[in-house]
């Protein structure tokens, strides 16, 4: 396995040097594709030192697959490859221009053996159909997603057999399933200090118990 890079910010930089797409301008198509899935096109991502403090903070290893739910131009993705020993680090975006953007990147980095690289993907899909099954880490950058999209996420996230930890910039309701176990202030491109949700998946008996109790009567 390839040593973790000795700066991944400055890596990082030097791959998406010169790029004309900054992710928060994408065409009319794009935005259709999005809306149409109830989405939001609404651009924003966690600047990468904050990125790496959140990712040494869920200890990755490589026995797990970390998910960035609309993975934008991929850069959470690519430092999870990084800078942890991940086994595999996937980015789910449904706008193409965003995805390809990722892709060059990511073609780049594996090119020059960037340390980590081959250990991340990217795929152009809808985050509520894509596959997650293998999934046991999932972030995504929510906070412009509407409550009835979050709660659609949130019903087909505790359906995932592997998940063991959620990470959401926006805070999802209570559920049986999820424990909210931090959360951390972290610097992201529209606001320092960006509140982020980390969650712990219950155990099936410890969900369970606590459905059994909510349908007590008082």
């Amino acid at each position: 396995m390839s040593a973790p890079a000795s700066d991944p910010r400055a890596e990082l930089r030097r791959l998406y040097r010169g790029l004309r797409l900054e992710g928060f301008e994408i065409p009319t198509s794009d935005k259709h594709r999005v809306e149409r899935s109830s989405g939001s096109s609404t651009y924003g991502e966690l600047r990468p030192t904050a990125t790496i403090r959140l990712l040494a903070q869920l200890g990755l290893s490589r026995r797990d697959q970390f998910v960035d739910l609309g993975s934008g131009l991929g850069k959470v993705v690519l430092l999870a490859a990084m800078t942890t020993p991940v086994g595999r680090a996937l980015g789910v975006e449904l706008s193409a221009t965003r995805v390809a953007v990722a892709a060059r990147v990511l073609a780049t980095a594996q090119r020059e053996h960037v340390a980590g690289s081959r250990r991340a993907a990217f795929v152009q899909a809808d985050m509520l159909r894509h596959p997650l099954d293998e999934a046991t880490v999932i972030y995504t950058c929510s906070t412009a997603f509407s409550s009835a999209f979050m709660a659609r996420l949130q019903r087909r996230l505790a359906k995932l057999p592997r998940l063991r930890t959620l990470v959401s910039l926006q805070d999802f309701d209570p559920h049986p399933a999820f424990e909210l176990r931090e959360v951390v202030r972290l610097d992201a491109s529209w606001k320092r200090g960006t509140k982020v949700h980390i969650y712990a998946r219950r155990s099936h008996a410890g969900a369970s118990a606590t459905q059994a109790r909510s349908r007590r009567p008082s």
